[in-house]
């Protein structure tokens, strides 16, 4: 049975606009992690597929506009980041803080070290291609989810800082081999050395019947014409022209003030 999460992934949408379909065919309350019956899927494919996908049409040629993430001729001029293979750890332990609250930590033995290009991922890239040796980032969401490693193996939950430097002897040092080989011939990024960020980094925040979702733009960084969300909603200067995805048109929408 697929989660809320896994059904989403496969529709390419997001958590909150999978939520609100599934509230509006009556499979009220889910979360990420809730379990989704077969005979629900079927009828949110009734309902919403076509949608869904009649909302991903080509990018139109054009393109005049500034959002809020950035003013359009810096996208376009925009250096890019450097790449750095990651030390990347499938497994994490937990602990409390100094407030008791719980907080995940690294194992002193995490198993077998991977190599992780986090341009591409949806984190990005925390330290910006520069080597920060001791900084570590743990990635979020449930326990079976993750981005990929180089090797190709998925689930990753932390990444460290560190570059990851394959030995001579993979094995003995404690690294993957296929990571070790993929980095040594200088392969497994995600997108070729010297490309520009893959994601745009446009955003708009507005309120959806009063709940606050933060628009994303989902096209490359190098696209021209409207920004364009997963789900169907696009945008050129920002709210004033936001115009909603399929789903959400008949929602009262409103700027976050």
């Amino acid at each position: 049975m697929m989660t809320v999460h896994e059904v989403a992934e496969h529709y390419g949408v997001s958590e909150a606009f999978m939520v609100r379909a599934l509230d509006r065919i009556g499979f009220k309350n889910a979360k990420p992690d809730t379990a989704v019956p077969s005979p629900t899927i079927t009828c949110f494919e009734t309902v919403f597929g076509d949608q869904i996908r009649a909302a991903r049409p080509r990018p139109p040629a054009a393109f005049t506009a500034e959002s809020d993430a950035e003013p359009t001729a810096s996208r376009l001029v925009r250096k890019p980041k450097p790449h750095v293979m990651r030390v990347a750890h499938e497994r994490v332990g937990a602990g409390r803080d100094a407030a008791r609250n719980r907080e995940k930590r690294l194992l002193a033995s995490p198993g077998l070290i991977h190599a992780m290009d986090l341009v591409g991922t949806w984190d990005g890239d925390p330290w910006s291609g520069e080597v920060v040796p001791g900084a570590v980032h743990f990635f979020g969401g449930p326990i079976n989810s993750g981005p990929r490693a180089a090797c190709g193996r998925s689930h990753m939950r932390a990444v460290l800082g560190d570059e990851f430097v394959p030995a001579d002897d993979p094995r003995t040092a404690g690294q993957c081999p296929r990571c070790a080989e993929l980095v040594a011939e200088g392969k497994g990024f995600r997108n070729p050395p010297g490309s520009y960020d893959p994601f745009c980094q446009a955003y708009l925040h507005v309120k959806i019947d009063g709940q606050v979702e933060v628009q994303n733009c989902s096209l490359s960084g190098q696209h021209r014409g409207l920004h364009r969300t997963r789900e169907g909603a696009t945008w050129d200067v920002g709210f004033d022209d936001f115009v909603p995805a399929p789903l959400d048109a008949g929602c009262h929408i409103t700027k976050v003030s």
